[in-house]
């Protein structure tokens, strides 16, 4: 049987369900051992970002994250689950301190791998290692009913999160 996003979001839904975190992330894990059925079933062209599911307790995306850009830093305000299926996902993790922002480190999720991001994270991303990172991001509570902010690369200044400030504000990378 051929992989289907929309049986994986019911899966995740159930999991969630019957065990919480824990059951969604074993799901995860099992999952993105099949990779290469995963990335038959992803478009090679069309939006990025696919929201897949969402209500009070899940939001469930497929995005696609670019090696020639790097989105701005921004915040989830949930905790989230990233379970890569294809290429490299990188992130650039910071902290808010005295109104700027400060870098703290870098995360990546290669193909096969998963990270968790806690629900105070803010994080700049993109694909890393010259092609497109493909992930199933997993957050645990309703992501598009959030108001969240998006932050100045030079200032650390908060930006309403909207999807045409996160383009006006994403940099190249030299992927």
């Amino acid at each position: 049987m051929a992989f289907s996003f929309e049986e994986l979001s019911d899966d995740v839904r159930t999991a969630h369900a019957r065990g919480g975190e824990a059951a969604v992330k074993t799901l995860l894990a099992e999952t993105i051992r099949n990779a290469e059925a995963m990335q038959a079933a992803t478009p090679a062209d069309g939006d990025d970002e696919i929201q897949l599911f969402e209500d009070d307790t899940l939001s469930i995306w497929r995005c696609r994250f670019q090696p020639d850009v790097i989105l701005p830093p921004h915040e989830h305000k949930l905790k989230v689950m990233i379970a890569t299926y294809g290429g490299t996902e990188k992130s650039w993790l910071y902290e808010r301190k005295d109104g700027q922002l400060v870098e703290t480190g870098t995360i990546t999720a290669a193909e096969g791998e998963i990270i968790e991001l806690d629900k105070d994270a803010i994080h700049a991303v993109t694909g890393d290692g010259g092609k497109p990172s493909l992930a199933i991001h997993v957050y645990f509570g309703p992501l598009m009913a959030l108001s969240r902010d998006l932050f100045d690369w030079e200032t650390g200044a908060a930006v309403e999160f909207s999807m045409e400030n996160l383009h006006a504000m994403q940099k190249p990378s030299d992927g």
